[in-house]
């Protein structure tokens, strides 16, 4: 069963070439068949992207609300915590005075710098030679324990060997006296077991046990000669490296006590002759205490870090900087939104619509790729190549389709920047293309749907002579059955293989 013909004028549909309504689009394909009713889903998506933009919108708002609150609130505990500093800092200042102007204070501040700065070298330095003093100490206590083991076992075998010694002289002893067997309770039973042996066997066997103990201690008095050897290498440098390491320990706890007593007396000083204001200051603040330049060029940058604060952030109240309630209820606000209007920041959408929505948009674009294939089977021509890319409008409103063309694969123009021979065969090949991209099998065109400004007699002839030789040419358009209807257009030279029927008026 052939197609249908088209039912409807593209041209009353599309009226831009420059960029026509998707929509249009969508309804010529209705126009032709119900089918493609279900197309009209691919318009939610504009709905959906509407949608996602508000409720975008609406968090991006909230969010930038959110973190300016933020940002307000650590400001403003930053400016709390230079209120405190400078606080701290004009204390400080009181006493650097003070320490300035006493001669015996400053006597004793700076030899409290002193011993400070002596005795974090002298800890760097001992920090530094604790490794090797370690090394050789852990060095020489595991050599001294070795050779102390060694020694045990030495003492030890030589024990066993002297009691193989008696063994023998005990047995000789009594083969002296006339007996032949020696009793086995008179034998060291750890020396030996056999209870039937001869005198002459158990002799030459504690003999041979006494010559395997003797071979043990020459192996040890081998292996002691090489520790004792060590023991006198290593000896020397840790005694050396201790000598200085513990010079360098009693130096800093000597320095310690000189650092304390100081700081005893300085405190006393500062108890007996300032008010209750020196008196909460630290005394280990005093000794590392700067000069009252120095710290007033320091509130002066606090000062500044204040006024800065203060002057970008109109939440903070300055009499009492500590009072957060503006910001807690703000915060709280914004909370209240999040649990209450779940509608405005959330995506309610289903998914299965969306999914429907997306899938019909992908069949439009996959009808509109195709048209494009076509279209440009036609163009190549004329030297011309086309475009058709589906946008959206920035308020997410319309879909649309933009045509834009290439000639000869380099210059880019819009339709309007064609020449008018140039249009007439776009816009007959368009409307032939929709046709063959709906599976046409009998394509009509008329010059009378075309636009009055297009429907030139010469341009409309030369896109028949161009276009009927690819109809022939490529196999899958030769089946498709060809039928202009040209009315009020004179053909005064002949078109190749084109069957004219005349219709004359009665």
């Amino acid at each position: 069963m052939s197609k249908n013909f088209l039912k409807v004028n593209i041209f009353d549909f599309l009226d831009d070439f420059n960029n026509f309504s998707l929509e249009n689009f969508i309804e010529i394909l209705q126009n032709y068949d119900k089918q493609y009713k279900h197309l009209t889903r691919a318009r939610q998506i504009l709905e959906f992207l509407r949608n996602y933009q508000k409720i975008s919108k609406y968090n991006s708002e909230l969010i930038i609300q959110f973190n300016i609150l933020v940002n307000s609130l650590i400001s403003i505990l930053n400016y709390n915590l230079f209120l405190k500093k400078k606080m701290k800092l004009l204390k400080k200042l009181k006493i650097s005075k003070l320490k300035f102007k006493s001669d015996e204070m400053t006597s004793k501040a700076d030899l409290m710098n002193k011993l400070s700065e002596d005795i974090n070298e002298n800890k760097k330095k001992l920090k530094y030679r604790e490794e090797d003093y370690l090394f050789l100490k852990n060095k020489k206590d595991q050599i001294s324990k070795n050779i102390e083991n060694l020694n045990l076992k030495l003492q030890e075998l030589n024990t066993k060997k002297k009691e193989c010694f008696n063994q023998i002289n005990k047995i000789t002893r009594e083969m002296s006296e006339g007996s032949q067997q020696i009793k086995k309770d008179k034998l060291d039973v750890t020396f030996y077991d056999e209870n039937n042996s001869s005198n002459y066997e158990k002799i030459k066997n504690f003999q041979q046990k006494a010559k395997n103990f003797q071979y043990e201690i020459n192996e040890i008095n081998s292996k002691l000669e090489n520790l004792q050897q060590k023991f006198k290498e290593v000896k020397p440098k840790f005694e050396s490296l201790d000598k200085d390491y513990n010079s360098l320990n009693k130096i800093i706890e000597h320095d310690e006590e000189r650092l304390n007593l100081l700081k005893k007396e300085l405190k006393e000083s500062l108890d007996n002759n300032m008010d209750e204001t020196f008196r909460e200051i630290d005394i280990k603040h005093f000794e590392f205490l700067k000069s009252p330049l120095e710290i007033e060029m320091e509130i002066q940058d606090i000062e500044n870090q204040l006024d800065k604060i203060s002057a970008s952030n109109n939440i903070l109240d300055e009499k009492n900087p500590h009072n957060l309630d503006e910001i807690l209820s703000k915060l709280k606000e914004i909370e209240k939104i999040i649990k209450n209007e779940r509608e405005n920041i959330t995506i309610t959408h289903k998914f299965e619509d969306i999914s429907n929505s997306i899938n019909d948009f992908r069949k439009l674009e996959f009808l509109n790729q195709n048209l494009e294939d076509i279209i440009n089977r036609f163009l190549v021509e004329i030297n011309l190549k086309v475009n058709l890319q589906i946008l959206i409008n920035n308020d997410y409103t319309n879909f649309s389709i933009k045509t834009e063309f290439t000639r000869s694969k380099k210059e880019i123009m819009s339709f309007n920047e064609l020449t008018t021979p140039e249009k007439v065969f776009f816009l007959i090949i368009l409307c032939i293309s929709i046709q063959i991209n709906l599976n046409f099998e009998n394509i009509v065109f008329s010059n009378l749907i075309l636009p009055n400004e297009y429907n030139k007699r010469g341009s409309v002839y030369r896109t028949l002579r161009k276009i009927i030789p690819v109809f022939e040419k490529e196999n899958s358009l030769k089946s498709i059955n060809l039928v202009f209807v040209i009315s009020n257009l004179e053909m005064k030279k002949s078109i190749e293989n084109l069957k004219i029927i005349t219709i004359e008026k009665v």
